[in-house]
């Protein structure tokens, strides 16, 4: 299958960079979809030689791949029942509490939602919750407060865990590879503090500053924009409670170790089996691009080592920072990565800075997991533009300007990286 092998060879560094630099601006552009751009990256790398059909192949049989494609159909079925919106709605309800004091409420409830379902899903659901607050207020709540800290919500809350965010998800099938192996809950030691430099931010600054600079009209019809999406549900029906519960022992089982393929395997099938969701409603709703970047990721990253390309970058990397302290280091990958992911998508920023990271670990002497930690954190922080990641993304219905989310967010994005660079070799040594 290597076509251009011997040929190449000489030359694999140099060729695997810019293959690197084409897919780069193609995750950039997104002139195709993401996961058609990594598959077709792996295709390219088997035909020059850089990787096996074995290793381009094993990405579609990842146990992270299957268990990210079973997962996501439970949450879904949770979404789609109105269960999750119901325990908004509830929430929401019992607390009465000013426009600040709403939005930093909900800020928190998305947030901790993206951290056990897919962080989209929990945008839409908070952003109709606000439509519906704002639209009961009696014209004291003004939708263009509420939007944009909903998709920062989802964006920070689905990097706490490992299956909030596809990021996370397509690193945590290369690292096997590596020989590590990611758990559950790694990412929210200290990643939880990013949702909580928000909240504060927010609370005592944000809402200030949105007040101040959102002086634009809100969108013609936002105001009556109807509000089905939060679908009806009967808490009586114990029917609408079992993704909820089927969920919650997905979680409970991947905390004891079981087989992540597994797990996300039994979690669709029993969703399906219950009627939580129809077999056809699982086939729609799945994100196939996401499971197409996912398993190209894989061959990907291993051509990108394999080629020489990733030592190279490395070699180039410890030249400029030298004997520079490992906090240093943490510091630059997660900066570099927090501003890449803001002109790039997230998950692409972090396909190409890990095995680049790996490198640099292994070419200075340390571990090389906690600096792949700080790339997947600093590739979840797209939030001071509206381009990086879809759940901000979709936000901008709300009226913004691009300039709105860098007045907005860029003072805790730079904080939130500088903080998660410090603290990551606290928790996670060197």
């Amino acid at each position: 299958m290597a076509i251009f092998g011997e040929l190449l060879a000489p030359y694999s560094a140099v060729v695997c960079l810019i293959i690197l630099i084409v897919t780069l601006i193609l995750f950039a552009t997104e002139v195709f979809k993401s996961g058609i751009t990594a598959v077709a990256c792996g295709i390219v790398m088997v035909l020059c030689g850089f990787i096996s059909t074995s290793e381009f192949t094993s990405g579609f049989s990842n146990t992270v791949t299957l268990f990210c494609l079973g997962i996501a159909v439970v949450g879904t079925a949770l979404a789609e029942t109105g269960c999750a919106a119901f325990l908004g709605k509830k929430l929401l309800s019992v607390v009465k509490l000013d426009e600040r004091g709403t939005i930093v409420l909900l800020f928190t409830l998305v947030a901790v939602l993206s951290a056990f379902l897919n962080n989209t899903s929990c945008v839409v659901i908070g952003m109709y919750l606000a439509i519906a607050i704002c639209q009961s207020s009696g014209g004291k709540f003004k939708v263009r407060n509420f939007l944009m800290p909903m998709g920062i919500a989802g964006v920070c809350g689905g990097g706490a865990s490992m299956i909030g965010s596809t990021t996370q998800l397509s690193i945590a099938a290369l690292l096997p590879e590596m020989g590590f192996d990611m758990k559950m809950w790694d990412l929210a030691i200290p990643g939880v503090i990013v949702p909580l430099i928000f909240i504060v931010w927010y609370y005592f600054f944000g809402y200030n500053i949105m007040v101040k600079t959102f002086d634009f009209e809100e969108p013609e019809g936002m105001k009556d924009l109807n509000s089905s999406a939060l679908k009806e549900f009967d808490p009586k029906n114990f029917k609408g409670w079992i993704p909820a519960i089927i969920l919650v022992v997905c979680i409970g089982l991947t905390l004891a170790d079981w087989n992540l393929a597994v797990v996300g395997m039994m979690g669709m099938c029993l969703a399906i089996m219950t009627n939580s969701i129809s077999f056809k409603r699982a086939v729609e709703t799945t994100d196939w691009n996401v499971f197409f970047l996912i398993a190209g990721g894989v061959g990907f990253a291993a051509g990108v080592k394999n080629a020489g390309t990733a030592e190279m970058v490395a070699n180039w990397i410890v030249r400029v920072l030298g004997n520079a302290s490992p906090v240093v280091y943490l510091i630059v990958f997660t900066v570099l990565c927090a501003i890449m992911t803001n002109i790039m998508t997230n998950i692409g920023t972090a396909l190409i800075m890990t095995p680049i990271a790996a490198a640099v670990a292994a070419t200075v002497g340390f571990s090389a997991y906690p600096l792949i930690l700080c790339v997947i954190w600093g590739a979840n922080m797209p939030f001071s533009t509206p381009v990086g990641a879809s759940p901000i993304t979709m936000t901008m219905m709300g009226g913004y300007r691009f300039k709105d989310y860098t007045v907005v967010n860029i003072i805790p994005n730079i904080i939130s990286a500088i903080a998660l660079a410090v603290l990551t070799p606290i928790f996670w040594p060197m």
